[in-house]
Order: structure tokens, then sequence, then C-alpha cells
């Protein structure tokens, strides 16, 4: 039987492809001959080639089959045939969830399927930090007009819904925002829970998210009256007598969502209903997100007890403050998330109210401008926040808003999102997830998960995907969701996110930055390690300086514990507190890291550390993290390196280089929920069933203990114990001079490996 061919003229796409023996070749893909199981692909020097299915590398065979649909679905010249199955012996190519579908440069590993690639990374140009200027208050203001603005103008939501016919999954994620849209509007509106939970700001964000994006994308009238009824609810006085005003973080989601629902329903609200709504939005959420940020007492117009409101608790009138006391930590140091958040939603409420009332909306941007210029730059320069990734994602949800309604609204950003470190948050983002899934969550983060992961869609849009895998459709969700959840991908679709991205290296260790990771692939059993410096005075910083997470063969071994509970005595952050009873507790103090104590002694409270040096190799990664401040009396020159040797029998490395001024102990902890049994310098970890082999290879005086977390301090403390965490260490006892410490882990099997000073490992870029 004669062979089956197919072809279409589409334009030619040029690309790598790798048989099963890695051999490579650039070419285009020219035809696929079903029957004889082969494609021809042709070079740019026109020379063709016949190539057996069976020999293409999982990637390669994805991306034939999807190139050979696009070439049907064109003019064809021969009549239509099926791609083959995928061929007998071909490894599944699977990736665990926002990790690179492909083989990355400087790397060895076989590449996961890329079903559909993104387009090429938009050359972008990068503001650096020395050429930012902070906006003020008329920048942010200037050039406002028109209605929709918050996040997308009437023309951006337009084209976002013409995309739908033409995009099967932005069609989908329709239809499950439709879903749950049903379910919501068959939902009573929200209304305020008594107590000191504070939850209802993010269900609201949901609310009016899912509401606005229904409205404008399918057009149902039931969804603006949905979204209307919702946004009187949140401004009447009985549903909601206040936003919880001393609680900051569901105040600035109240103040999102109300914003925001004004903004895209104000069509449908009568002149009375926008006053109400304009006047609740004033006092309820602008004037105590105002005093949170600048230290004041909260006004008793966010309590409900003035503009007409009655407060239904009775007692002493508040007190005054001292007159000439100072306002605690007020602009001492720099914002962390929850006032970052805080500023946005105040710019958010300006933008939003600037024509209808210009007089509200200048002095919450007046306020939001001193706090936002000086936090933005924090992400600067690698893209990590210092507070962790999760607090990062919860900054850059609010700053993507500013961003996006700033260019709806006016056409500009301000560069806000071309600023150093926003663009490169998505790629820092991308290389801090473990193979796991899990993120690195050192800091105050509460789990190892990300926590709003649409942040990713909308820098797509920004800078291109750096790898990660496409957005995809999810299910339903549920009536009590909170944050904009599918919403979110929905709203900052675009085709960067759309399609599966490839990343440039398996390593991530810039210069100045506070974490450096490298991994063996981006296979989810393969090696990967994640270390950070960071700065001990942070608002939220525990003393974990040098702190990392280690995962190999779909395990995480060195974990880290996060942080402890909200209500032990000392653990909640407060302006003006003393931050040394906080590091009295384990989860806060250098014990409880994955780092060194040195003499038993916790990290220098002020200390400041940074990614010294990296290097990456197709053959290894390696970074070196300046750890000297953190130790500077004890010790000087206090040098972690973190190493994956990749290959055939990867491993990974860490070594710490430091010279002790005086004789004393050097203790190198891991938290870990494997099983361990230590001995002398060796330790085998078990879990999951997978063994893990620890090796101390240098000094001679070190040794392997197993030691376990101290008992819960009071009954609301986490129980570490239960939790079923030990703590794997390695001492030297009478250090004094020199000192390196190199632990290598491998699966199964100690490697063989020669020490070198991490000084060696790669040169300053």
């Amino acid at each position: 039987m004669a062979a089956s061919r197919g072809s279409a003229q589409l334009a030619e796409e040029y690309r790598m492809w790798t048989n099963t023996a890695g051999k490579t070749v650039e070419a285009t893909l020219v035809s696929v001959d079903a029957v004889a199981k082969t494609l021809k692909i042709k070079m740019k020097d026109g020379r063709e080639f016949d190539v057996e299915i069976a020999k293409l590398s999982p990637a390669d065979f994805e991306y034939a089959k999807a190139r050979y649909a696009a070439m049907q679905a064109a003019p064809a010249t021969a009549p239509a045939v099926a791609m083959p199955a995928t061929p007998a012996g071909t490894p599944p190519a699977t990736t665990p969830p926002a990790t690179p579908p492909a083989t990355p440069k400087g790397g060895a590993k076989t590449a996961a399927v890329v079903k559909k690639p993104a387009p090429p990374r938009p050359a972008i140009a990068v503001v650096p930090l020395a050429k930012f200027k902070a906006p003020v208050v008329n920048d942010y203001l200037g050039g406002i007009k028109g209605r929709p603005r918050m996040i997308h103008n009437a023309a951006e939501w337009a084209a976002l819904k013409a995309q739908i016919a033409a995009d099967p999954v932005l069609a989908k994620m329709l239809e499950t925002l439709k879903a749950s849209g049903d379910d919501l509007v068959q939902d009573p509106a929200l209304t305020r829970i008594n107590g000191d939970t504070g939850g209802e700001g993010p269900k609201a964000v949901y609310r009016i998210g899912l509401m606005g994006a229904l409205h404008y994308c399918d057009g149902d009238l039931k969804w603006q009256q949905k979204g209307i009824d919702e946004l009187l609810a949140f401004t009447d006085k009985v549903s909601f007598r206040d936003w919880h005003p001393d609680l900051m973080d569901n105040v600035t989601d109240m103040v999102v969502a109300v914003a925001l629902g004004y903004d895209w329903f104000r069509a449908g609200l009568n002149n009375e209903q926008a006053a109400t709504i304009r006047t609740c939005l004033a006092e309820k959420g602008i004037g105590a997100l105002i005093a949170h940020l600048e230290g004041e007492e909260i006004p008793e117009s966010a309590k409900g007890v003035s503009g007409g409101q009655t407060g239904t608790k009775k007692g002493p009138p508040p007190k005054a403050p001292v007159k000439g006391q100072a306002k605690p930590d007020v602009g001492k140091l720099p914002p962390d998330s929850k006032q970052m958040a805080a500023a946005s939603a105040l710019l958010l409420s300006a933008i939003c109210l600037v024509d209808d009332d210009p007089a509200t909306a200048k002095k919450a941007a007046d306020a939001a401008a001193k706090v936002f210029g000086k936090g933005i730059v924090r992400f600067a320069p690698a893209g990590v926040w210092p507070e962790g990734l999760q607090a990062g994602e919860t900054v850059m949800d609010y700053v993507a808003m500013v961003s996006s309604s700033l260019k709806a609204a006016s056409g500009k950003d301000l560069n806000i999102s071309l600023l150093e470190g926003i663009p490169q948050f998505n790629t820092a983002r991308m290389h801090m997830m473990g193979p796991s899934g899990q993120t690195f969550n050192f800091g105050d983060a509460k789990s190892a998960t990300s926590v709003r992961p649409w942040v990713a869609t909308w820098l797509c849009g920004v800078a291109g995907n750096p790898g990660i895998r496409a957005v995809a459709a999810g299910g339903k969700m549920p009536v009590t969701a909170a944050y904009f959840g599918q919403v979110g991908h929905f709203i900052y679709y675009n085709p960067h996110a759309a399609g599966d991205g490839t990343a440039d290296t398996m390593d991530y260790a810039q210069p100045g930055g506070f974490v450096a990771t490298s991994r063996s692939g981006w296979g989810k059993d393969d090696y990967f390690i994640a270390v950070k410096g960071g700065e001990n005075e942070d608002t939220t910083a525990q003393l974990d300086i040098g702190s990392f997470v280690m995962e190999a063969g779909g395990q995480r071994w060195g974990i880290e514990l996060g942080t402890e509970g909200d209500r032990v005595p000392g653990a909640e952050i407060k302006p003006g507190a003393d931050r040394t009873k906080r590091f009295q507790l384990y989860l806060e103090n250098t014990k409880g890291q994955n780092t060194l104590v040195i003499d038993g002694n916790d990290q220098e409270q002020d200390a400041k550390a940074a990614v010294l040096l990296g290097s990456s190799t197709p053959e290894r990664g390696s970074a070196v993290v300046d750890m000297t401040k953190a130790y500077s009396k004890p010790a000087k020159d206090v040098h972690r390196g973190v190493m994956v040797v990749r290959g055939e029998k990867p491993y990974v490395v860490m070594q710490d280089d430091l010279f002790m001024k005086n004789t004393g102990t050097i203790v190198w902890s891991m938290h870990t929920k494997a099983e361990v049994v230590a001995d002398g310098k060796a330790a085998k970890l078990t879990q999951g069933g997978k063994t893990l082999v620890a090796t101390i290879v240098a000094p001679a005086s070190a040794t392997f203990k197993l030691t376990e977390p101290p008992e819960a301090a009071n009954e609301q403390a986490r129980d570490l114990i239960k939790e079923k965490v030990h703590v794997l260490q390695a001492e030297i006892p009478g250090s004094k001079g020199a000192q390196s410490l190199c632990i290598t882990f491998a699966l199964d099997e100690a490697p063989a490996h020669t020490p070198t000073p991490v000084a060696t490992w790669g040169a300053k870029k």
C-alpha cells in the first residue's frame, strides 16, 4: 500500500530536533508519512532527511504531532491522515506543575513534552534600579479617563472577549467561570463575619472579580446585577458596619473589591448608590489604610460610628495619642508585603475615584506613593521578594492590578512593570519551585505552595514565558473561594502564558540576589537545592540566612519549617514590638533553620547576606552565599556553597568555608521528616520508598548526629515532634582558624567527590 502523506504550506518553523541518541539538528518539518512511520525534515541549506518517528525525543514527537495538526488545518495537498500513537518504548514525558517543559541550555536531561510552544519572548527594556524615579501623586493621577479602567478598559475587555471564539482554552475557562458564577448567583450576598477573623476581604475580591469578568466577556445581565448586589452589600451599614479596621489586610481587600466593583458596574448604579459607595470606600477603607500606613489612630468613621452610621460596641472613647510620641517603626524599615498591599489598594481606589471624588483620590494616592515607591524596588535585582515567594506573589498580585489599571486608564504604568526585578520575578518564581511542585518557603511562609499563580500569567504578558507550563482551564470554584483564582488567569490571559515555555538554564544565581537554586533536570525525580541570603532586620524575617531546602527522587528531604502559630506570644509582628521576643521561638531563631549555629548563638539580627557568585555549565550548577555578617562575632569570611553535579549519577554538594576567630563549635543542621540513621560520617535518610545518603567529605573531625526539635512552648505553639520533624546535624568541635565542612547527598550510594574551596566554584558575573 502506498504511503500516505500530509503536508501544508505553512511558514517554515526551524527548531532544534533531538533523537533518542542525543544527536541534534536544526530543521523544519516538511511532511509526515504515517504508514512508514517517518517524517521528513529540511535543514536551512535545503537538504531533506527522513527520520523514524520511534527515534524522536518525547518533546520532538509532541511538537511534530502539534505541527502536523496545524498543517492539516491549512490547505493541504493530500488527504489527511492521523499521526501514529506514541512509539512503543518511548518514555512518558511528565513534569510537575509550573516546571519548564523543555530542555534548557546547559542541561543534559531529556525535555518534558512541549504541547504548544509559547511565542518567543519579547525584547523589553528593563529599567535599572538606579534610573527609576518613584512616581508621585500627580504621576499616578495624571491622564486618567474613561470607564471601565480598572485592570482593563473597554477596548481591552472587548479584545479579550474576541479571543474566546478562537482559543479553546480561553473558551473552556469562560465555561468554568460561568458554572462558578451560576453557583454564586444563587448564594446570598456576602456579610460581615463577627469575631476577629476578618476573612471577608479575599472573598469579596473573588466575587467582584468573577462577576466583572463574566459581565464583560459573557454579557448576561445577571452577572452585572449580582455584582451590584454584592457591591451594595459591602457598603451597607447593616451588612457591614465596618471592614474590621484593625486588620489591615482585610481592609486592603475590601478596598480593592469595592474599587473594582465601582468601576466595572458604575453604569448600573444610580447616583445615590454611587455616592453611598464612594462615602463608604473613603470612610471604612481609605481612612483606615492611611492610618495603618502612617501609624495613626484608626478614624472613628472606619469603625462605623460616623457618617450616619451607628456602632454596636459601647465603651470608653479611644485614647488620644501622647503628645510628641514617635510613631512606632513608621518609615524606619522598608515596606513589608502587607504595607505594599495596602498602598496598592489606595492607588487602585485613587485611580477609581479621581474624577468622581478628586480630593479623596489625591489623599489616597499621596499616602500610597510614599510607601509604594519604597517597596516596589525591593524585587531588585533578581526578582526575589525578601520575605519569601508567597509574600512576593501577594505583592505582585496587587502590583499587577495597579500596573494594568494605570495602563488601561492613562496608557502608561510609569515603568512599574519594567522596573528591575519585576520582569525577573517570573523566572525566579519558576526556579524557586522544586520538582515536587513545592516552593522554597523560607521566612514566615505558612506553606510550601504557590498562593497566587495567576501573577505568572500576567508576567508572561509583560516579559514572555521564562519556561513555565501553559495555563490551563481549571475546575469550578466554590462560592467560598478567595482572591482571583481562575479569574486571574482569564483576565490576564495572553499568548505567552497560553503556550509552554523553554527555560534558559537549570540554575538561578544572580550576584546581589537573595536566593540561589540549582537542579539536575526538570523532571519530578530530579535533584534540587535552593539556598537563601536575606535581611534579618526585615519585619517578618527569621534568623535564617543560609537556610536551604533540598529534593531528590520526588521527595523533599531538607524542609523549611515555616512560621510559628499566630497566637504564640512574640510571634505576631506589630509596629514597635520587641523583636527579641520573636527570636526566642525555635521556629524563628537560628536553631530552627537549615543553617549554621556557632557556639550556640543566633545570627546577628541586623545581618544582611546575598549571593556572591554563581556558575552554570552542562556538567554542574553552583552558587555561593556570603553569610559573613550573620556570624561577624565568632567568624569571618563565612561562605556557603551549594552545587548540583549533573550527569548519569547526579548528586548535591553543600560546603561551608569560614575562618573561626577563636576556638568554638560549629553545628550544621538540616530539618527533615525522613527517618534518619546517623553513623559517624554517614547518614541514611528514608522517605517515600527512597533512600538518600548524606556523607561528610571533610573535615576529619566532623560527625553526624540526630537530634529532635524542642517540645512546644505552649498549647498554641506548633508541636514539631507530633509533626515528625527530625534534625540531622553535623558538628565540628574545637574549631579554630580556617574550616571547610563539605557534605554530599545522593540517592542510594555516596558519590566520589573531591572538595575545592567555594571561592573557586565560579567567577563573579
